[in-house]
């Protein structure tokens, strides 16, 4: 890499990479795997410079990579320990299943999420000292944090093993550990940075103070440095299996990260950070967007198993992409013949986030036919300029809602195709997932689509990720994350049909997020009740 271009990069994520420092939680003793097996699954330090040196690996490092990103880490330690599920009761329902789904950012406040994930009394301390919640509000926060705790099952997004950003911890079992909770973990990235990640490449900055404080920052422990990133599942029930599904490739995160940025990319960064307070910063990886598919045993179900998906979407990609991920999960799950729960960040963000260039924006003009029918009517109608007028009004017609209704040109909303693939999906026992968001079965009350899955607002759904500055909500808010069940219903919004397992009380804890200086995560945690003992029909 160009020293210049190098060194410009690290000046622009220094700041980054001293916030994240700074915002983790005490170094955890050196990773240790639990067994001799699970160590040698791990790549040395050495094989991880290997990888930062190539797009595509052969050989032996191949094999190990390939093993890495296709076989998960099972552990059982709560089921060895007799520890049961907490299997809350919820008025009517009777006992339920609690999920709940939270990305972490990485784990980079790790204290904090392990506390929250531990309840009221963990918490009080974190409130204490930095509450922005009082009154009601506290309240709020309270339940929401007696709720999270008792998830018997638990769906992470970007969870690190071996990280400096994290403190090198094995994040997913510390958690575990912490919670009393059986996990599976599947490896989605291995990051291999020459700069950020290893350390290996040497960059410096004019200033000689500054540069000695990159130095320190760029410095990696070579024996705890695993670099591994991923998806997890906790479960208070026991796993009886768990297998890694992978995602069709919509984002090269290799070749095109170690690219240096094009300028038009370098402006729309800088302009994120100035406007929004939001750094992207370049992440040079071997892997891909995948599915960690694990059965879990509870004994109420007909067959004894619930089938956990836990899944994330692209976000450097277009729309269309994601949808082509999503096809091809559910055709790997179609045979699934238990209750089952799709849970993730599906990065529904109806945008194209793929890093830009001057000729990719030409490019993609000229491909796109809306651009083209908007220029024709623009030209040649009189009343063209109508168009522009719509802008506002087709912004407000999709925020927050990515599952409202699509006319090309018009009322643009790239997502709602994803929706509608999962809405006309049905497994091969004839079920489907449950969208049929009944008002009463959701609190407070608010029907619509998916409404008992995932929390509505009075506009759309109740985001769960936000820009660090969002302009008290009127831009930078986003529902990127869903709870998808299939209970035992055979048409997605039939009302009269059974509640078993069906999804209720969604809710989205943005207070809990919030509560504490700089948030617990860039997301917000949510939940929702499944019964498990059959119900009067709807």
């Amino acid at each position: 890499m160009n020293r210049a271009v190098a060194a410009a990069i690290c000046c622009g994520l220094y700041a980054l990479s001293a916030i994240a420092q700074d915002a983790s939680s005490p170094a955890s003793p050196p990773h240790a795997a639990r067994d001799e097996t699970s160590q040698a699954r791990l790549l040395s330090f050495d094989e991880l410079v290997a990888l930062s040196s190539t797009a595509r690996p052969s050989g032996v490092l191949q094999t190990r990579l390939n093993a890495l990103l296709t076989n998960p880490f099972v552990y059982n330690d709560a089921e060895q320990a007799a520890i049961p599920p907490h299997r809350p009761q919820v008025g009517r329902l009777g006992p339920v299943l609690r999920v709940a789904f939270w990305n972490i950012e990485r784990g980079l406040n790790f204290e904090l999420i392990r506390s929250a994930l531990s309840g009221p009394g963990e918490f009080e301390r974190w409130l204490e000292a930095q509450s922005k919640a009082g009154g009601d509000k506290r309240q709020l926060v309270d339940l929401q944090l007696r709720t999270l705790k008792d998830a018997d099952v638990l769906v992470l997004n970007e969870v690190d093993l071996g990280m400096k950003r994290t403190e090198y911890r094995d994040v997913a079992r510390d958690l575990a550990t912490a919670l009393h909770m059986n996990y599976a973990y599947a490896v989605e990235f291995v990051e291999v940075d020459p700069i950020f990640d290893l350390g290996t490449e040497q960059v410096h900055v004019p200033d000689a103070q500054q540069d000695r404080r990159l130095q320190q920052d760029l410095e990696v422990d070579r024996m705890r440095y695993k670099g591994l990133h991923g998806t997890a599942i906790l479960s208070r029930y026991p796993i009886r299996q768990a297998r890694i599904f992978p995602l069709p490739v919509c984002y090269d995160w290799y070749s095109q990260e170690a690219k240096a940025a094009s300028k038009l990319e370098q402006g729309r960064r800088w302009s994120a950070h100035k406007l929004f307070r939001e750094r992207i910063g370049r992440e040079v990886r071997h892997g891909g967007r995948t599915t960690l598919v694990a059965d879990i045993a509870v004994p109420e179900m007909p067959n004894g198993k619930v089938t956990i998906v836990a899944l994330h979407l692209e976000n450097k990609c277009p729309p269309r992409c994601r949808r082509k991920q999503m096809e091809a999960l559910l055709a790997g799950v179609k045979s699934v013949n238990n209750p089952l729960i799709l849970a993730g960040d599906l990065n529904t963000t109806s945008k194209n986030n793929t890093p830009t260039s001057v000729r990719n924006e030409i490019m993609n003009r000229v491909a796109d036919y809306k651009f083209w029918i908007g220029q024709t009517v623009s030209y040649f109608h009189p009343l063209g300029i109508f168009k522009f007028t719509l802008i506002p009004v087709r912004y407000f017609h999709g925020y927050n809602d990515p599952t409202a209704f699509h006319v090309p040109v018009l009322w643009d909303n790239e997502e709602r195709p994803l929706f509608r693939t999962l809405e006309k999906f049905r497994f091969n026992d004839g079920r489907s997932f449950d969208f049929r968001g009944l008002r009463r079965y959701t609190s407070p009350p608010k029907g619509r689509t998916l409404a008992d899955s995932n929390a509505r607002a009075s506009k759309g759904f109740i985001p769960t990720y936000a820009f660090t500055r969002d302009f008290g909500g009127l831009v930078g808010r986003f529902k990127l994350d869903w709870l998808l069940v299939k209970p035992f219903v055979q048409n997605p919004r039939a009302r009269h049909q059974s509640d078993r397992f069906a999804p209720h009380y969604a809710m989205t804890m943005r207070e809990l997020n919030e509560s504490v200086a700089d948030r617990i995560s860039d997301h917000a945690p949510m939940t929702a009740d499944l019964p498990l003992l059959k119900q009067d029909s709807r």
